[in-house]
């Protein structure tokens, strides 16, 4: 499916705020996606992380969830929901709305409008109230939000396996915003106060950069008015620009162990590459990158997977992933104790043999067809185009999926052991049980 893309300031370029309109005929709903991004620090993780679930079903206008909720009826079944992910080594806190196309209204009601002005109220015209120490969200609602994140932390913390992979992204990236919980620490949600929630709101409205995109058959002008109406009312000043900064390298590898009651140990392994601009708009950077991981770890085809896992049987599971921004592979595992350093060694041989090129030209061009046919998909689904572009929106000359289909092709044997030799291990991080523990996680 063919996709125009128009991007372009929201205001005047100084603002910060920018927009991305993607559209295609074949699109049936609108989607807008409203995206601050701040720099990601400790003291703050919290209070971003509680916003999302703040200003995502409630407004002054529509002040409780059930009168929320009967609005979104009306706009035949209109959502809002709010979220918080990562950008390199910033937070990015996110509020989506999605609805039907106006042409599949029953009446002609200009259902993409309300949408984003139901929206729009969320983000800046909340329920707030005054105290003693200043403006704040309303106590009730915000002690309320404020344990869904706890419950969120906690969940984080009973999986074991994203609990290992945290625990590692914080020693693999030291004194880096990449390595900061999006939620913030849970001491640190529990002694959160309405007053600072609303601080953190405040400053997100003055300073992120904002990303808005669009996607849908059209883009209503009367929709970029009202942003531009919208966010010409906010004073925003010292507008935060995200930088991406690759991980430097440790020069001695370091390794970290942790004794908690699990059955089950992990170990995560974090490798930094120097290979290539670090910039995924790159289009061989990103093409070789992508390859790479799907041949060492990222399918069900993988060297570690077919190798480690299945032929050996020293892991539950041995899996890669990738950081581009951050220039990064971690490998994360499930193991029993025995079988720890075998394990790590095997890790080892199989990057070796692909720095050596000791992979089947089967292997790779089947890693080529998993890599495109990942693409394929893209433009149909709204959410996916619109994170594929948000995640370039530094860039003049975003790569589109065709491009980089078209990439992959070009990819060579000798590119993907140029990339592999690149990779030097930073951490290890272990995660061992003891034989009291009866989890299995």
């Amino acid at each position: 499916m063919e996709i125009s893309r128009k991007r372009f300031a929201a205001l005047q370029p100084d603002s910060g705020v920018y927009m991305t309109a993607l559209m295609s005929e074949n699109f049936k709903t609108s989607g807008i996606i409203i995206r601050f991004i701040m720099p990601l620090t400790e003291e703050r993780a919290a209070a971003f992380g509680v916003l999302p679930f703040m200003l995502e079903d409630t407004c002054r206008r529509l002040p409780t969830i059930t009168e929320f909720s009967r609005y979104q009826g009306a706009l035949y079944g209109a959502s809002v929901r709010g979220g918080i992910s990562r950008y390199s080594d910033s937070a990015v806190i996110s509020f989506s709305a999605s609805c039907i196309g106006d042409r599949y209204a029953l009446n002609g009601e200009k259902i993409t409008y309300e949408t984003l002005r139901l929206l729009l109220d969320c983000i800046t015209d909340p329920v707030t109230e005054e105290t003693v120490g200043g403006t704040a969200f309303p106590q009730k609602q915000f002690e309320l939000k404020r344990q869904e994140l706890i419950d969120l932390i906690d969940a984080d913390i009973n999986d074991k396996r994203s609990y290992a992979v945290k625990q590692a992204a914080q020693i693999v990236y030291r004194s880096e915003g990449a390595g900061i919980s999006l939620k913030g620490e849970r001491a640190a949600a529990a002694a959160l106060t309405s007053i600072e929630a609303y601080s953190a709101y405040m400053d997100m409205l003055k300073n992120a950069r904002v990303e808005i995109t669009f996607v849908g058959s059209s883009l209503p002008e009367e929709c970029r008015s009202l942003i531009s109406e919208r966010f010409a009312a906010l004073k925003r000043e010292n507008i935060f620009l995200p930088e991406i900064k690759p991980s430097p390298l440790k020069e001695k590898t370091e390794e970290v162990t942790e004794n908690l009651s699990v059955a089950q140990c992990k170990m995560v392994m974090g490798f930094k590459f120097s290979y290539g601009s670090g910039n995924v708009s790159d289009p061989k950077y990103r093409a070789v990158s992508t390859l790479f991981n799907i041949i060492f770890g990222g399918s069900p085809f993988s060297m570690l997977f077919k190798n480690v896992r299945e032929k050996l049987s020293l892991c539950y599971y041995c899996s890669a992933s990738q950081n581009l921004n951050k220039k990064t592979v971690f490998v994360d595992s499930g193991v029993e104790e025995e079988n720890i350093a075998p394990a790590r060694e095997e890790i080892l041989r199989q990057l070796e043999a692909v720095k050596k090129g000791e992979f089947t030209d089967e292997i790779l061009a089947q890693s080529k067809l998993y890599a495109i046919d990942s693409t394929k998909g893209v433009n149909e689904n709204p959410s996916a185009v619109s994170e594929w572009y948000f995640i370039q929106c530094l860039d003049e000359n975003p790569i589109t999926p065709e491009d980089f289909a078209r990439n992959i092709d070009k990819v060579t044997r000798e590119d993907i052991m140029e990339f592999a030799n690149s990779m030097k291990l930073d951490t290890v991080y272990t995660l061992r049980g003891n034989a009291q523990s009866h989890e299995t996680n």
